[in-house]
């Protein structure tokens, strides 16, 4: 898998610890506030994908409430349970890159 561009601007490309490390390794910085910035900027999209995760799931759940929806509820409810396991499971691969990136760079 190639490296992630730091402004990529679709939030369901899957990302792994090995591209988040070469991530880090390709902005050429040991200072920790652009380590920082270049992290949120890759969290960006994934936090995003919690909100909308949190939105689908509030609005599956009304759907359901009526019977009469429920044919749209569950599945909207069944897809915000994806999106928020999709975006979690990215947010901790950045996390892990990271954590990875900053330790190669204090040793």
């Amino acid at each position: 898998m190639g490296l992630m561009p730091a402004n990529a601007a679709n939030p369901f490309i899957t990302v792994d610890q090995q591209t988040v490390f070469g991530t880090f390794k390709s902005s050429g910085s040991h200072d920790p506030d652009v380590l920082y910035a270049q992290k949120e900027t890759l969290l960006g999209p994934y936090k995003n994908l919690k909100r909308l995760a949190m939105i689908c799931g509030v609005g599956g759940a009304l759907l359901t409430i009526t019977v009469f929806a429920a044919i749209l509820g569950i599945p909207l409810m069944i897809f915000a349970w994806w999106l928020w396991r999709f975006g979690t499971k990215n947010s901790n691969a950045v996390e892990a890159g990271y954590a990875q990136y900053v330790a190669s760079v204090r040793s």
